[in-house]
């Protein structure tokens, strides 16, 4: 068996550091892939609980609930449940925010964010009248408001 050369060891030397450089190139590449799978996920979790605590506030209070349902019924709200309704639009409409920041973050994937998009659309064309998001709009980054702005100009 040969004995082999400084220069050969050399060689072979730059062949297993490039290997290996390509080998944690490769880990790197995954484990941010599984970091941002996570934080994706994290950041749809807040969003649920967010809604299920809004909800859950909903069908819990019976003073809230008789808001919604007079709505549904077209009944007329007195003011004090026009305060509230008016205040639990501004929940959602700050959850509605998270959203979207997080999507602008790459903290939200776009199939996750469109769906939810479409959810707070719904929600405020049908329910938060243009007036009242004039009043709010200031109270947010104004990516956001252009956002907004582009929905009710679609309505």
């Amino acid at each position: 068996m040969r004995k082999l050369s400084l220069t050969e060891w050399a060689a072979l030397s730059e062949i297993i550091g490039t290997a290996a450089i390509v080998f944690s190139l490769v880990f790197v590449t995954f484990s941010i892939n599984q970091n941002t799978a996570v934080m994706q996920a994290s950041s749809e979790n807040v969003l649920y609980e967010l809604q299920f605590a809004r909800v859950r506030d909903i069908v819990s209070n019976p003073g809230v609930a008789s808001i919604y349902v007079k709505r549904n019924r077209n009944e007329k709200l007195s003011e004090e449940e026009q305060l509230r309704f008016h205040w639990d639009k501004i929940q959602e409409l700050e959850t509605w925010n998270i959203a979207f920041s997080r999507h602008r973050d790459g903290l939200f994937s776009t199939e996750r964010w469109e769906a939810w998009n479409d959810y707070f659309v719904v929600e405020f064309t049908d329910q938060f009248p243009a007036e009242s998001w004039a009043e709010v709009r200031n109270w947010y980054p104004e990516d956001f408001q252009r956002h907004v702005d582009a929905v009710y100009a679609i309505k």
